[in-house]
């Protein structure tokens, strides 16, 4: 491939080239100002998704002036969530709403259908199903068709000419589950079924050549699930992603005609991370694997379209690469890259001359040279268990940091990335080394891995953070006596589980939207309030109140000697608030009264900017207080004083 050269093409604003000196804390926290592009069949257009104010809009381009055809805005606080061309000429957009009362757009889906030409889009229900390529007078909707016997809806999916969508359109096919998600094959035809049950049993159905239904998997004999990535361009193969009993999950094909399935790509350590898709993004190719630095792999490396790929991982190295759009004759892309410094930027590559203009970044604010590093490690737990993670080092320390060690959420069914993560930039701008362990329950590692951590909570998932924060210090990483815990959601119950079960190793915890007595899960909350929710607290939690109580900060505050700062929206209705008063009163009672932080409006986590910046200017001057460095205001550069917005004395 002929080298890239890249120029400066932003949308609405002029060419800005990156600044130099480090980034201001703020800028961190700003959200990104571009979300998607996509290229138009044609090749003339770019319909471009960036934030405005309080909320995304699209923006039609026309490539040959940079002139806008067309806008279409998602209304305050709106989030576009899908955007697509159908054909040249016309656009399917999917935004969430504002909802009115939270600080984020809850889920509640409009579709649009805009002529470009036109100055109003038309408004499609939220059944919009998607589209085939090629087929620019067609879209694909979702149709409740009747019920299955535990009166779950067996949907269908219907083409209707976007003439005429008043019609019933044509019958594609229908699924023989309830309540399951559906694919569709390159000719529009429904190809697999799969759904979960209110006990989390996994059912995947497949529609063979024979225009049978049969059952593909069921978790109740394999005991594991296996889900559809995509279909080749000439749907006689799908790829399918299957779990493993004893180790991480494979990529097999699966023949329509035949049923045999043959293993494609597998890793000892890690599942497949993110699918690879060929240069028309009709089919996947390959995938992504961790555990450290994402690498790329296919399972025909030496196709046409594998080739493309790995010239383009070479020519934008130390990134993941994503084709995310093309012309109809493949002659120009639209590809996307991102790494532990970069949030995200956008590439037009004419695959003709094998040249590569750069769109935009997705924060052209930041400058990549100046951000920090996600150095992936390993060690072993007490227990000989593998664990993988990355340390980001702080800015302008020699030898051991003060350090912050960050539990994520979940804890199932999440895992710590190889990604740009602002939350880690700013700390470590602020002259703190941050630690993630992917302890035992942490996905993308296999099914067995994360069951490992089932009711685990507080004993060997907690070992696990502790382990690898006493790895920190032996690798001269951590000041021994200078590190702070800190999660939210199930990271806010580790972060205090942490003080109580460390007092020694750390000097200070934050715990933000955390459910501190793990008894009450089956009271409080939203997530006990549904059949499946209840099966999940069981699987687990158990249901030993004895044990509950015992794994519970609230229960073990007598043991926790050093400052906590707590922090939780007041509307959160997966975590109500409770949690964090009933935690913050236990500490008072034991006369070891936290900071504490409330914020209106807000719900599972912090949405709004004025808030975030609230939130980490406090944060930040907690962290000086306890370990060290004094840091500069997120807003002007002055310490927080321990009182502002949103936040409540103790």
């Amino acid at each position: 491939m002929k080298r890239f050269w890249l120029a400066c093409w932003l949308v609405s604003v002029a060419c800005a080239c990156m600044a130099d000196g480090a980034q201001k804390p703020i800028e961190l926290l700003q959200s990104a100002e571009y979300e998607k592009v996509a290229i138009s069949p044609d090749g003339t257009m770019l319909a471009i998704s960036h934030r405005e104010d309080e909320g995304t809009t699209v923006t039609v381009l026309k490539r040959s002036d940079m002139s806008v055809v067309a806008q279409i805005g998602s209304k305050t606080r709106g989030e576009i969530e899908a955007l697509r061309w159908l054909g040249s000429d016309h656009l399917v957009i999917a935004a969430n709403r504002d909802s009115g009362t939270y600080h984020q757009p809850v889920f509640n889906p409009f579709i649009y259908l805009v002529d470009i030409h036109q100055k109003h889009p038309q408004t499609l229900g939220s059944d919009f199903a998607g589209s085939l390529r090629g087929d620019e007078h067609h879209i694909l909707v979702e149709e409740c068709k009747d019920f299955s016997d535990d009166h779950e809806c067996r949907y269908a999916i219907r083409r209707l000419d976007i003439d005429h969508l008043v019609d019933k359109g044509e019958l594609m096919g229908e699924s023989p589950l309830g309540d399951a998600q559906l694919m569709v094959d390159h000719s529009g035809k429904v190809r697999f079924a799969w759904s979960w049950s209110k006990t989390s049993r996994s059912r995947t159905s497949v529609l063979g050549d024979d225009g049978q239904w049969s059952s593909l998997n069921d978790s109740d004999t394999t005991h594991i699930e296996e889900i559809p990535l995509g279909i080749s361009e000439d749907n006689k193969t799908a790829f399918l992603d299957r779990e493993r009993t004893d180790g991480p999950d494979v990529i097999e094909s699966y023949d329509f005609a035949t049923g045999k399935r043959t293993e494609l790509l597998s890793d000892k350590v890690s599942n497949p991370l993110v699918t690879i898709r060929s240069m028309d993004g009709m089919e996947p190719i390959g995938a992504w694997f961790g555990p450290g630095i994402p690498q790329a792999r296919y399972w025909a490396p030496d196709s046409v379209d594998a080739k493309w790929h790995r010239a383009l991982v070479k020519a934008f190295p130390g990134t993941v690469v994503s084709v995310m759009s093309s012309t109809a004759d493949g002659s120009t892309i639209i590809v996307f890259t991102y790494s532990d410094k970069d949030d995200g930027s956008w590439y037009l590559i004419d695959r003709t001359t094998s040249k590569a203009t750069l769109l935009f970044h997705a924060r052209p604010w930041l400058d990549a040279d100046h951000m920090a590093a996600m150095e992936p490690f390993e060690f072993k737990a007490r227990d000989g268990l593998s664990l993988h993670g990355f340390v980001t080092r702080a800015q302008g320390v020699n030898g051991p940091a003060p350090t912050v060690v960050v539990v994520h959420g979940g804890p199932f069914f999440v895992a710590d990335d190889w990604t740009f993560d602002e939350e880690t930039q700013l700390l470590a701008s602020h002259g703190y080394s941050v630690v993630h362990v992917n302890f035992r329950g942490s996905s993308n590692f296999g099914r067995h891995f994360m069951e490992l951590g089932y009711r685990q909570w507080g004993l060997a998932m907690q070992d696990d953070v502790t382990d690898a924060t006493k790895w920190a210090i032996a690798q001269g990483i951590a000041d021994p006596k200078r590190i702070c815990i800190y999660g939210a959601s199930y990271g806010g119950y580790a972060a205090l589980m942490g003080a109580a079960r460390e007092p020694g190793l750390y000097r200070c915890a934050i715990g933000v939207s955390g459910p501190y007595d793990l008894s009450k899960l089956y009271r409080w909350g939203d997530i006990h309030r549904s059949d499946y929710g209840t099966y999940y607290l069981n699987v687990v939690l158990g249901t030993d109140k004895a044990a509950l109580t015992a794994n519970s900060p609230i229960s073990r505050a007598s043991d926790i000697t050093i400052p906590v700062f707590l922090a939780h929206g007041e509307l959160d209705g997966r975590v109500p608030i409770q949690y964090a008063t009933a935690m913050r009163s236990a500490l008072k009672k034991v006369g070891r009264p936290p900071e504490f932080v409330t914020y209106e409006w807000e719900g599972h986590g912090l949405a709004d900017p004025a808030n975030k910046q609230d939130f980490y200017t406090h944060m930040l001057t907690f962290l000086a207080n306890n370990l060290g460095p004094a840091p500069e205001s997120v807003a002007d550069g002055k310490a927080g004083s321990g009182e502002g917005k949103g936040m409540s004395g103790n």
